[in-house]
């Protein structure tokens, strides 16, 4: 049994490209802050949501490009039910 996954992606997906290709995926790029010693730091986290399928066998060191930004793919995550979380660090 293979699940359309088109309705998961259809109101909050964006577009982007992977190594050149195109694909629909959800991107996060939340704010993270930490306490280091009296000052803190702070960063983002993008990550983009999006099918499997639509990713070659290991997109981990290719390009991403979401909203007009390059980033670098530095984790691939799939959860096992036909959906990766790509982590992305700013190219």
């Amino acid at each position: 049994m293979t699940e359309d996954l088109a309705p998961f992606f259809a109101d909050f997906a964006v577009d982007a490209t992977v190594n050149g290709q195109a694909v629909r995926g959800i991107f996060d790029n939340g704010f993270a802050s930490a306490e280091v010693g009296l000052v803190g730091m702070s960063s983002s986290r993008p990550m983009l949501t999006l099918p499997t399928a639509s990713l070659s066998a290991d997109p981990v060191g290719q390009t991403a490009v979401v909203n007009g930004i390059s980033y670098l793919v530095a984790v691939h995550q799939p959860d096992g039910t036909g959906v990766s979380t790509l982590m992305l660090e700013r190219a």
